[in-house]
This record gives C-alpha cells, sequence and structure tokens, in this order.
C-alpha cells in the first residue's frame, strides 16, 4: 500500500516554469548563484507549496539565458576513422634473435687441415694395412673356429640320421596294420540325437527305428514291366 500512495504522489508532482534548471546540492538555506560575468547575484530562498492532491516544488531560479550558458557538458572527442597504414609496421620482439653462433672458446693458435684429400687417402691405406695385418696375424686362430664350426654341424646332422634309422629298424608293419583297423572298425557313439543330450542306450534306440524306417523306403515293392 505504501509503494502505492508513493507512486501516486511522484505522478502528481507540478514544477513550475521559473524551476527549469535543478541545482545538483540542494538546501533549504539561501543560495547565491554568481555567473561568470559577475554582473548579477540572484539571492531567492527555497519554498515548498503543498496544494490539495498537487506537490508544487518552486525552487526560484530564474529562467534566463545566462544561467544556461555557465552549464558545462562532457566535451566530445573526435575519433577519426580507421585507415589502413602506408607503410608496414616492423614487429618488435622482446629478445632478439641472434644469428651469429656461439662457438666454444680455442686454446690459442688455431690450426687449418691442409691436404685433406692426402689425410682421406692416408686413413683408407692405414685401414686397409691393420686389416692385412690382423688376417696374416689370425689366420690361423680362425681356421681353427671354421673348422669346429663345421665339425659340430657334421656332428648334428650325423644325429638326426642316426635317430631317423632306429626309428625305421623299431617300425612293425603287423602291428601298425592292426592299430590303423581298430580305429577304421570302432564305433561311433554319438552322444546326442536331433540336438538333444540323450543316454547311449536311448540313442541306440532311435537310431535303429531311423535306419529300419530308411530300409522300409528303400525295398519298397515296385511294379517292373
Amino acid at each position: 500500500m505504501m509503494i502505492d500512495t508513493l507512486c501516486g504522489l511522484f505522478r502528481k508532482i507540478a514544477v513550475s516554469r521559473t524551476s527549469i534548471i535543478t541545482v545538483a546540492r540542494y538546501s533549504t538555506q539561501s543560495s547565491c548563484l554568481t555567473c561568470n560575468t559577475g554582473s548579477r547575484q540572484y539571492e531567492t530562498t527555497q519554498s515548498i507549496k503543498f496544494i490539495p492532491k498537487t506537490l508544487n516544488i518552486d525552487f526560484g531560479m530564474p529562467a534566463s539565458g545566462n544561467l544556461i550558458k555557465n552549464i558545462i557538458q562532457t566535451p566530445t572527442i573526435k575519433i577519426p576513422p580507421l585507415q589502413e597504414p602506408v607503410k608496414p609496421l616492423s614487429i618488435q620482439y622482446d629478445f632478439p634473435i641472434q644469428e651469429k653462433s656461439v662457438d666454444l672458446p680455442t686454446n690459442g693458435i688455431i690450426i687449418d687441415k691442409l691436404a685433406v684429400n692426402m689425410l682421406k687417402l692416408r686413413r683408407r691405406k692405414m685401414k686397409k694395412h691393420k686389416r692385412r695385418k690382423l688376417q696374416k696375424k689370425m689366420k690361423f686362430i680362425w681356421e681353427k673356429l671354421r673348422i669346429k664350426r663345421e665339425q659340430k654341424k657334421e656332428k648334428m646332422f650325423q644325429a638326426e640320421l642316426i635317430a631317423k634309422v632306429k626309428e625305421a629298424q623299431a617300425f612293425d608293419a603287423k602291428e601298425y596294420v592292426n592299430e590303423r583297423l581298430t580305429i577304421l572298425n570302432k564305433t561311433f557313439e554319438p552322444r546326442t540325437f536331433r540336438g538333444e543330450i540323450l543316454p547311449p542306450e536311448m540313442i541306440k534306440q532311435l537310431r535303429a527305428k531311423k535306419y529300419e524306417r530308411k530300409e522300409k523306403l528303400r525295398n519298397k515293392p515296385r511294379l517292373t514291366l
């Protein structure tokens, strides 16, 4: 209720024509306004009058043009339009890249290599000389190692041959034939019949009935001309 009444009162506020400009710092005491020219001074007293169903606030401010001129507004800064730069701006890095390479310090005099090709040829000849010297020194040792390696391979091959000969001597043809015949003559006993797990005796009976049915269909009497 209080909020509705306050809103109604604010709607009924009537400000007189003389009170055009409001003062930032308002006080009920007497105020003195001076213009930049200093020619006029206005001394007024604030009066608030209450009329039935209205609220008239009169600050006693004269509606002269001098006061309006003294109002200071925020100056507008002209923003220049955006334009492309004429020259490309160089990118500035925090730490510039060093183009020069840093080498380790030398111990004094730097000796340049002379006749590099001759050094390469000499190195090649020295490698060849060392290889021949090593071959001459290790000739008989390497030959012994090669002979031992070949003898080991020969012994392994002979052991495989002896094992195969013993296996052939121990082979009995009659026993082998009997084993194969027992495997062929062995009857297969299925554990299921038409996808169902059944005892072996019942499976035998069902298989016998099925076989008899097939035999009847096969031996069916037929008319012959």
